[in-house]
């Protein structure tokens, strides 16, 4: 009886990113953020005490207020939210 290979299935580019504690940089609203490897978050990010200010820590300072010149909406707040919460977590750009 033959044995099937198991082949890993490709790494996405924020998992990459963790392997090796570079960060996951993506774009939005004509801005690219960048977010840092999980151990090289901010320490203050632990003491958020809403996802705003955990996202301003988290993409800093510079890149939150070029963010906050562009005059989001709630709705394109969420989306980059998502985008921020993707990188986190390793599921990709």
């Amino acid at each position: 009886m033959a044995v099937a290979k198991k082949t890993a299935a490709p790494k996405t580019a924020a998992a990459k990113a963790e392997a090796t504690d570079e960060p996951t940089t993506f774009e939005h609203a004509g801005i690219t953020f960048s977010v840092p490897a999980p151990l090289d978050m901010p320490l203050e990010i632990l003491e958020a005490e809403s996802e705003v200010e955990a996202v301003r820590l988290i993409v800093g300072e510079e890149t939150w207020a070029a963010y906050r010149a562009t005059r989001p909406t709630i709705r394109d707040f969420q989306a980059l939210a998502d985008r921020v919460n993707q990188a986190q977590a390793g599921s990709g750009n």
